[in-house]
Parts: structure tokens; C-alpha cells; sequence
């Protein structure tokens, strides 16, 4: 079902650009909310049953539990997960449903995106050195996003006050121990608004390690005055990017003096970083469930596939040199392989700043 509904806008969206470039966005959006736009105005009557965060089983990835956030690529050794810090992952939007405005948790579709994609291709970069926890959360449905009414911010109120309700529970299971924030998408967009409203200038702030903001358009005053991380050593600051192809303008070509962090050098809009930096992307052919005969727990690394540069706040890939990366969205961006781009890059840095962390502040 959601294969057809994906096949479905990607045929809309064709037939949008055809009808004209003036009224584009205006068109695009309307078959789009025909196809997964919630029929219904928000109504919180109808918002599916909260979770108990106290309970293993609305947990997609914990330590004691066997997921897909413990998978490694062909050839990598596996983490010693000695270094005693947790990460607190957030992930993306993976609910593209008209039946409600927030995701039951027990959908099928939407869990197994982020039980085979999301945890298989971004949470396990931290699995190298870290206890990785993953809530499920009555995320908001991808229309969402669209919406220029308040339905869709109403989604996002309730979303986000299910991982407010999971990180309590995160921290009373960590017990002091330090810790790293990271999200993607949707997930970082809730990661941003915890690290402001609820670590940024408080003791918090002190044991988190990083925040990996990765896949929304964060501008700089929106991170509660955490400092952005401006070199590979840097600790307790923040990280991010949104990836394009060219000279693509991303999905938010809007915003204004966002974070852009070079996962191949670690500056902040620094110079171009070329294809020898990259230590290896994994790539995989659709976000959506898998197609038939697909192999969906491979993990080949494939070295040197992108470089990197930032441009006008987003990282932007010059020549992409495999096609194992295919799925792209509008404004050329690649964000689906946010992680996957950079993925070796991005495990060795977390351990890095692990171990400069661990001297100089425990």
C-alpha cells in the first residue's frame, strides 16, 4: 500500500513541473494532500494512544534489545561499546498516511522504515562505541511538513512531546553517564527543540558529548546557544548538514544562515573537501519497504563516492560517482542519504570526539 501511495506522488509531482513552473508549488501541493494529506482537520480526539516509555516494547533500538542499529557494514569490526556513553536517536519521518495526523505506533509500514532503514543505515553509525537508544514516537505524518494551516504544527506538538517523554526516560536509565544527541529529518527537527528548551545551558549541557543534527534546515540561533562544532576534536557543540546534489537548493531553499557542517574536513562552511576524504558511503536503492529479491541488510562500503562542500547552507555533492544513491527529492536533494553519504566518516568522528571528551572532562 505504501509503495503505491510513494509510485503515486512520484507521478503527481512529474505531471506538477509539466504544468508549469509559476504555479508549481501551489499544484504540487494540492495532488500531494489528494494522495496523503489527512482528510480530517487536526483533531487531538483522535490522536492515537500515547506510549509508556517506561516499557521495552515502544523502544525501536535499546542495549539490551537485538535491532538493526547493531548492524555494521561488510568488513567493519564491531565496537568494543566500552566507552559508557548512550546516544539518544530521534528518527525521521517515515509515516505517509492520510488516516491520521500522528502515527499509531503499531504501523507497519512506518516501524519497518526505521527498524530496516533508519536504524540499519544511520543509528548504526553509533554502534561502534555506544548504547544506542531509539523511541518510537506518534511521529507526525509527512504532509505535515506541507501543511499551511496549524493541523500540521499540532501534529508536531504531539511528536514532540512523545520524545520529551522518552528522553526523561532515557536519562533515568543512563544514570549520569554522558551522552550524545543525534536525529535526521523530522527527528532532528525534535532533536533541535530538546537541545534548547531542555539541555542547552544546563547540566545537561555538560555530559552531552555532541549533537548530531543531521537532514533539517537548523538555523544557527536555534540551537539555545550551544556552540557549533568547528573542528573534528571539538566537544559539547552541535553538527549539521542537509545534502544536495550541485547546486540542487534543498528542500528549504528558504531558510537563512543554516548550520552547515563538512563531514569530510568537520569546519563549518569550510572549504571544498574532495572525494579521497571520504572513507566510505553505503548506499541502498529506496527509504521505501523493500522491493522484491532486495537484500535489504547489505552494508557495502563504498570509499570516495562523494566530496563535499558548503554552499549557501547546504553541503552540496559536485560529482557523485556511484549509483547506489538513487533516491532524490526536490531541489536536488539527497536527503535520505544524509548519513549514508558520509557514514565511515561519521563513526569515526563520534569516537573520536568520545575519547577527547572522556580526557578532558571526566
Amino acid at each position: 500500500m505504501l509503495k503505491k501511495l510513494v509510485l503515486g506522488f512520484a507521478a503527481l509531482l512529474v505531471v506538477a513541473i509539466a504544468l508549469g513552473f509559476a504555479f508549481q508549488e501551489q499544484i504540487m501541493i494540492a495532488m500531494i494532500k489528494s494522495q496523503i494529506g489527512p482528510e480530517e482537520g487536526f483533531d487531538a480526539a483522535l490522536v492515537p494512544p500515547a506510549p509508556d516509555y517506561a516499557s521495552d516494547e515502544v523502544w525501536a533500538a535499546l542495549p539490551n534489545k537485538v535491532d538493526s542499529s547493531d548492524e555494521r557494514p561488510q568488513g567493519v569490526k564491531d565496537g568494543t561499546r566500552k566507552s559508557g556513553v548512550a546516544v539518544f536517536f530521534i528518527h525521521p519521518t517515515s509515516y505517509i498516511n492520510k488516516a491520521n495526523w500522528n502515527q499509531p505506533l503499531d504501523d507497519e509500514d512506518a516501524n519497518w522504515i526505521v527498524d530496516n532503514r533508519v536504524l540499519r543505515h544511520q543509528a548504526s553509525v553509533f554502534s561502534g562505541c555506544c548504547h544506542v537508544y531509539a523511541p518510537r514516537y506518534r511521529q507526525a505524518t509527512f504532509f505535515s511538513f506541507l501543511d499551511d494551516g496549524s493541523d500540521g504544527e499540532q501534529a508536531l506538538d504531539v511528536a514532540y512531546g512523545d520524545v520529551e517523554n522518552a528522553f526523561d526516560e532515557f536519562l533515568s536509565r543512563i544514570e549520569g553517564s554522558p551522552f550524545i544527541l543525534a536525529g535526521h529529518s523530522q527527528g532532528t527537527r525534535h532533536a533541535a527543540q530538546l537541545l534548547r528548551e531542555r539541555i542547552a545551558g544546563t547540566d545537561l549541557e555538560q555530559r552531552m558529548i555532541a549533537a548530531y543534527l543531521i537532514g533539517f534546515s537548523i538555523e544557527k540561533d536555534q540551537v539555545g546557544g550551544t556552540p557549533l562544532c568547528v573542528h573534528a576534536e571539538d566537544t559539547q557543540c552541535v553538527v549539521g548538514w542537509n545534502v544536495v546534489l550541485g547546486d540542487g537548493a534543498g528542500l528549504n531553499p528558504e531558510a537563512t544562515d543554516l548550520i552547515c557542517t563538512n563531514p569530510l574536513s568537520w569546519l563549518q562552511d569550510g572549504e571544498y573537501a574532495e572525494h579521497i576524504l571520504n572513507d566510505g558511503a553505503i548506499g541502498y536503492p529506496s527509504y521505501m519497504v523493500a522491493e522484491e529479491g532486495e537484500d535489504f541488510t547489505l552494508m557495502v562500503v563504498e570509499p570516495e563516492v562523494a566530496d563535499a562542500e558548503c554552499i549557501n547552507g547546504n553541503l552540496s555533492v559536485r560529482d557523485l560517482r556511484s549509483e547506489s544513491f538513487p533516491s532524490q527529492t526536490p531541489g536536488g536533494s539527497l536527503h535520505v542519504y544524509d548519513y549514508s553519504l558520509y557514514y565511515m566518516n561519521i563513526r569515526d568522528n563520534v569516537m573520536e570526539r568520545i575519547e577527547i571528551f572522556k580526557r578532558e572532562k571526566i
